[in-house]
């Protein structure tokens, strides 16, 4: 663990520097948060590079916000505030093939599900560098993925999960194509060129086939890596009854069947999957010509989801009575 910023920001920008060329901090404008950060290159487009927020006092406590399929860490951010305000230190990493200015070539990498995994993996090593008590979660994807790291490898993980939208299972003929090489070829080429630039600028304008399947590999790794296994550490679940994207189903089975300790939040107020992490509408960029025409509206249970979340981290993980 260090007590020295620059060495954090330094190995975080790293893994970046390494994928993206060069990098730059820019500092975040965030009302009641300082030491605020954003990575930029001209490979991404504004503000949707990888984040730190970092406390600016000691703390030992630190959790990992991960962002889902086709956005980026700006969709965790309203999350990322509460933690923060709860004490946390929170690292937001990017997701390869994500945020980028032209993402088409990325998107269709057929190792993809690695390097996921890889920039997971760097998130909490770069957590470990801020603190000893290390929580993960994430929104969709970014809820897959923090579990498979779970799954895969404990090691500093001694916090809780906590899952948003966590897309544990997206149902049907997906979880099935996703294990037949053939198919995931013949959608590399039938995708057609991705577009990076749309409406919502901190989300791609279409979704791309290729990454569904990518994020399939993941939701059948976790299933199989889960059989005749408990999870120890706390889990957080908030999830849409009204989500057609991310299958409640899954996310129940998984609450029943594999957690010691854990609480689940229902909302039941016509959210729609990429609403539920959002505490304020997305400003569309109605300029451009992709993408939806109407912004991904405020979670307006948001407040309540997060009181939620928020006193379960302080019984469960900090064991604040």
């Amino acid at each position: 663990m260090s007590s020295d910023p620059a060495i954090v920001l330094d190995f975080f920008k790293e893994h970046y520097a390494a994928r993206l060329g060069s990098v730059d901090y820019q500092s975040l404008d965030l009302p009641e948060i300082t030491n605020a950060y954003c990575l930029h290159s001209p490979l991404l487009k504004p503000g949707n590079g990888p984040r730190l927020l970092l406390q600016p006092e000691t703390s030992n406590c630190v959790v990992v916000l991960t962002h889902g399929l086709s956005d980026c860490p700006f969709y965790v951010q309203a999350i990322a505030n509460h933690f923060y305000r709860a004490g946390c230190h929170v690292v937001m990493p990017l997701l390869p093939a994500h945020g980028l200015v032209d993402p088409d070539e990325a998107m269709q990498d057929e190792q993809l599900d690695r390097k996921w995994r890889e920039t997971i993996d760097h998130a909490v090593h770069t957590a470990g560098l801020l603190g000893n008590v290390i929580s993960i979660g994430g929104f969709s994807t970014g809820g897959a993925l923090s579990l498979n790291r779970i799954l895969r490898d404990r090691s500093h993980i001694n916090g809780g999960l906590f899952l948003f939208s966590a897309a544990l299972s997206i149902g049907g003929l997906a979880e099935v194509a996703g294990r037949i090489s053939f198919i995931q070829s013949i959608t590399r080429i039938t995708d057609g060129k991705l577009s990076g630039i749309g409406r919502d600028p901190y989300k791609y304008p279409v979704l791309p086939s290729f990454a569904g399947f990518e994020l399939v590999q993941i939701i059948n790794e976790n299933k199989t890596l889960l059989e005749d296994k408990q999870l120890e550490l706390p889990v957080f679940a908030a999830h849409s009854v009204h989500d057609a994207t991310a299958e409640l189903a899954g996310i129940i089975s998984f609450m029943e069947n594999y957690v010691e300790k854990g609480v689940t939040i229902l909302v039941s107020a016509q959210v729609p999957h990429a609403s539920l992490p959002l505490e304020k509408a997305v400003e569309l960029n109605l300029q451009e010509s992709l993408g939806p025409k109407l912004p991904p509206s405020a979670n307006p249970m948001f407040d309540w989801m997060m009181a939620g979340a928020m006193r379960f981290y302080r019984e469960e993980v900090r064991n604040e009575v």
